[in-house]
């Protein structure tokens, strides 16, 4: 059966999931394995992630300063995901997935078969999402293939409110062809009477930027999307600290001691995302999750040597890596940069129908 569910993994809106006895026995598996593993501080591992990651691509057009896709930082082979591997993906895994989540590093919409992942994985009963720096939506009929694709919940990234505030950061971007890109989404969404997908406007806050929220409501309104999201800036150097955070502590998620920056509170030894929310690179490597941005810690290949995403979930190399988290997160490098499990949360979510 589809049952439409509101606010599932903060989503807004009618989203359709297929609900089968094997995917709530899952959540149920993998729920109490993983608060089991916390409290024992023994790795538990019963069902499958509901969550997972899928790469279409880590390539992108534009050069953000703090991307490693755009600034040219990234170490590992650029490249797309195919049709036939995203298939065998879907196949392997979809059975428990709840949701799929279509980025990671890149533009997703750079692949030229982004609507035929979304079609397929709706075909099997699942949620989708996607975001995008707003590009490739350039005339109706994009448009409406996007929206009438089954596509859940498209996340905008528009980090200003006019066109110089915008090229500060989304360096070689265009304001306005992605306002544009908005406004035809909500035109055909009305056209046709859809409510998905469910479009969030994601705002990145920075120094000079951290005027607009005002204004970046207001075109929220006006446009008629469903949320906003308020994230704050993920830093690398002291450089772009100084250039790009923004001024006070609202906003930032780090903290300035004898001149280093770290972020604020410390890093438990633990991440529900090892048990929920894996990544599957472009590739078929399996990664822990999205902050693993060059591969860094593969522990298998989805595409290699008949590997499937049920074997390495459970095999050695993921069960060294989840206990060395459980024991020294703080040991990783991506781990001392990265907000789970942290009390001050680094994106709000507000609902344009509350404001």
């Amino acid at each position: 059966m589809i049952v439409p569910l509101k606010s599932l993994f903060k989503s807004v809106g009618t989203v359709k999931i297929r609900i089968t006895p094997r995917r709530v026995l899952n959540l149920i598996l993998i729920y109490t394995s993983m608060i089991l593993s916390r409290i024992t501080r023994r790795q538990i591992i019963w069902g499958y992630p509901p969550i997972l990651m899928v790469e279409p691509t880590n390539i992108c057009n534009l050069k953000c300063p703090m991307c490693p896709s755009g600034n040219g930082d990234m170490r590992r082979s650029l490249g797309q995901l195919d049709l036939a591997n995203f298939k065998r993906i879907v196949d392997d895994i979809g059975d428990f997935l709840v949701q799929i989540q279509l980025w990671n590093q890149g533009e997703p919409f750079i692949n030229k078969n982004f609507l035929a992942f979304v079609e397929y994985a709706k075909t099997k009963g699942i949620m989708t999402q996607t975001s995008t720096n707003g590009h490739f939506i350039r005339n109706d009929m994009q448009a409406e293939a996007l929206v009438r694709s089954g596509l859940d919940v498209l996340i905008f990234s528009l980090d200003g409110t006019n066109a110089d505030s915008y090229a500060r950061y989304r360096v070689g971007g265009d304001f306005n062809l992605v306002m544009e890109s908005l406004e035809r989404i909500a035109r055909v969404k009305q056209k046709i009477g859809s409510k998905t997908p469910v479009v969030e406007l994601q705002f990145l806050i920075f120094k000079h930027n951290q005027a607009e929220i005002d204004h970046i409501i207001g075109i929220g309104k006006k446009l008629k999307l469903n949320r906003l999201s308020f994230k704050t800036a993920q830093i690398y150097s002291r450089a772009q600290a100084e250039e790009f955070l923004p001024e006070g502590d609202r906003f930032n998620r780090y903290e300035q001691i004898n001149g280093e920056y770290r972020l604020k509170g410390n890093i438990p030894n633990w991440c529900k995302r090892l048990w929920l929310n894996p990544a599957v690179n472009w590739d078929g490597s399996l990664s822990p999750c999205c902050f693993d941005k060059d591969a860094d810690h593969v522990f298998g290949n989805l595409f290699e040597d008949g590997g499937s995403f049920k074997s390495i979930w459970k095999n050695d190399n993921f069960k060294r890596f989840r206990a060395r988290v459980m024991n020294e997160r703080k040991a990783i490098a991506m781990c001392t940069n990265c907000t789970e499990g942290l009390p001050q949360p680094y994106t709000r979510i507000v609902e344009l129908s509350d404001l």
